[in-house]
Protein backbone atom coordinates (compact mmCIF):
# COMPACT_ATOMS: atom_id res chain seq x y z
CA UNK A 1 0.00 0.00 0.00
CA UNK A 2 1.70 3.33 -1.06
CA UNK A 3 0.76 5.82 1.63
CA UNK A 4 2.50 9.15 0.06
CA UNK A 5 1.06 12.48 0.94
CA UNK A 6 -0.96 12.80 -1.80
CA UNK A 7 -2.45 9.40 -1.39
CA UNK A 8 -3.76 10.35 2.43
CA UNK A 9 -5.05 13.83 0.83
CA UNK A 10 -7.24 11.92 -1.47
CA UNK A 11 -8.18 9.32 1.50
CA UNK A 12 -8.59 12.29 4.04
CA UNK A 13 -9.51 15.07 2.37
CA UNK A 14 -7.60 18.67 3.35
CA UNK A 15 -6.09 19.26 6.88
CA UNK A 16 -8.95 20.90 8.65
CA UNK A 17 -5.93 22.93 10.30
CA UNK A 18 -2.44 23.24 10.68
CA UNK A 19 -0.25 23.98 13.70
CA UNK A 20 3.45 24.05 13.21
CA UNK A 21 6.42 24.12 15.99
CA UNK A 22 7.08 27.29 14.75
CA UNK A 23 3.76 28.76 14.95
CA UNK A 24 3.56 27.20 18.68
CA UNK A 25 6.83 28.88 19.55
CA UNK A 26 5.50 32.34 18.47
CA UNK A 27 2.41 31.87 20.14
CA UNK A 28 4.26 30.73 24.00
CA UNK A 29 2.60 27.29 23.23
CA UNK A 30 6.23 26.10 23.31
CA UNK A 31 9.38 27.92 24.77
CA UNK A 32 12.48 27.74 22.28
CA UNK A 33 15.52 27.03 24.72
CA UNK A 34 17.81 25.72 21.81
CA UNK A 35 20.16 29.62 22.86
CA UNK A 36 19.64 29.37 26.71
CA UNK A 37 22.56 27.59 26.76
CA UNK A 38 26.15 28.33 24.85
CA UNK A 39 26.99 25.81 23.30
CA UNK A 40 23.62 23.98 23.63
CA UNK A 41 24.60 20.57 24.72
CA UNK A 42 22.08 18.79 21.78
CA UNK A 43 22.45 19.16 18.19
CA UNK A 44 18.45 19.67 17.00
CA UNK A 45 16.51 22.68 18.49
CA UNK A 46 14.93 22.47 21.70
CA UNK A 47 11.67 22.98 22.88
CA UNK A 48 9.84 23.10 26.16
CA UNK A 49 5.84 22.87 26.28
CA UNK A 50 4.73 26.04 28.54
CA UNK A 51 3.36 23.92 31.42
CA UNK A 52 7.18 22.29 31.41
CA UNK A 53 8.71 25.66 31.38
CA UNK A 54 6.29 26.75 34.35
CA UNK A 55 7.38 24.15 36.60
CA UNK A 56 11.09 24.06 36.42
CA UNK A 57 12.72 27.07 34.53
CA UNK A 58 10.18 30.10 35.60
CA UNK A 59 8.65 28.25 38.89
CA UNK A 60 8.55 30.72 41.56
CA UNK A 61 9.76 33.39 39.81
CA UNK A 62 9.10 37.20 39.51
CA UNK A 63 8.83 38.75 36.00
CA UNK A 64 9.73 42.40 35.94
CA UNK A 65 9.69 44.99 33.14
CA UNK A 66 12.99 46.38 31.87
CA UNK A 67 14.60 48.12 28.99
CA UNK A 68 14.51 45.18 26.41
CA UNK A 69 10.55 44.27 27.84
CA UNK A 70 10.26 41.73 30.96
CA UNK A 71 13.06 39.71 32.55
CA UNK A 72 12.47 36.92 35.12
CA UNK A 73 14.06 37.05 38.49
CA UNK A 74 14.45 33.36 40.44
CA UNK A 75 14.84 33.42 44.29
CA UNK A 76 18.01 32.40 45.93
CA UNK A 77 20.54 33.97 43.30
CA UNK A 78 19.32 31.40 40.69
CA UNK A 79 18.98 32.24 37.11
CA UNK A 80 17.20 30.89 34.00
CA UNK A 81 20.62 29.64 32.84
CA UNK A 82 20.64 27.53 35.33
CA UNK A 83 17.47 26.37 35.71
CA UNK A 84 17.59 25.34 31.99
CA UNK A 85 21.24 23.51 32.63
CA UNK A 86 19.47 21.39 35.46
CA UNK A 87 16.58 20.16 32.96
CA UNK A 88 19.33 19.88 29.98
CA UNK A 89 21.75 17.67 32.49
CA UNK A 90 19.05 15.45 33.94
CA UNK A 91 17.80 14.43 30.40
CA UNK A 92 21.44 14.38 29.16
CA UNK A 93 22.11 12.06 31.98
CA UNK A 94 19.00 9.61 31.79
CA UNK A 95 20.38 9.22 28.02
CA UNK A 96 23.86 8.08 28.65
CA UNK A 97 22.59 5.99 31.43
CA UNK A 98 20.56 3.92 28.80
CA UNK A 99 17.26 5.98 27.59
CA UNK A 100 18.15 6.01 24.14
CA UNK A 101 15.02 5.69 22.56
CA UNK A 102 12.73 8.77 20.87
CA UNK A 103 11.28 9.48 24.44
CA UNK A 104 13.09 9.66 27.17
CA UNK A 105 11.80 9.50 31.16
CA UNK A 106 13.76 11.96 33.69
CA UNK A 107 13.15 14.15 36.60
CA UNK A 108 14.25 17.08 37.80
CA UNK A 109 14.51 18.76 41.14
CA UNK A 110 13.45 22.84 41.48
CA UNK A 111 14.20 25.21 44.33
CA UNK A 112 11.11 27.25 43.96
CA UNK A 113 11.15 29.34 46.72
CA UNK A 114 15.20 29.50 46.83
CA UNK A 115 15.30 28.01 50.31
CA UNK A 116 16.79 24.87 49.25
CA UNK A 117 14.01 22.46 49.52
CA UNK A 118 13.37 21.32 46.14
CA UNK A 119 10.26 19.53 44.20
CA UNK A 120 10.79 16.80 42.17
CA UNK A 121 9.40 17.54 37.99
CA UNK A 122 8.85 14.50 36.32
CA UNK A 123 9.58 15.52 32.52
CA UNK A 124 9.82 13.41 29.35
CA UNK A 125 11.47 14.62 26.02
CA UNK A 126 10.38 13.39 22.83
CA UNK A 127 12.58 13.81 19.80
CA UNK A 128 11.50 13.51 16.12
CA UNK A 129 10.24 15.21 12.72
CA UNK A 130 9.80 19.16 13.32
CA UNK A 131 8.06 21.33 10.72
CA UNK A 132 10.74 20.45 7.52
CA UNK A 133 10.67 16.72 8.87
CA UNK A 134 14.30 17.79 10.60
CA UNK A 135 14.75 16.38 14.21
CA UNK A 136 13.73 18.38 17.06
CA UNK A 137 13.42 17.86 20.69
CA UNK A 138 10.40 18.66 23.00
CA UNK A 139 10.55 18.55 26.20
CA UNK A 140 7.29 18.44 28.32
CA UNK A 141 5.74 17.18 31.54
CA UNK A 142 5.07 13.73 31.85
CA UNK A 143 1.93 12.33 30.34
CA UNK A 144 1.43 15.70 28.41
CA UNK A 145 1.45 15.50 24.83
Amino acid sequence: MNTNAQDLGETFGEPIAVYSRRQAIEDGVLVDVSEAITPCPFKYPVAMTRAAWAATVEAGGTWHADGDGESLTLPGGQDVKGRTWDVFAMMLATIRAGGSTDRVKFAVLVDTHGNGRKTRVDLESNCGPGDDAAPVITIMLQGED
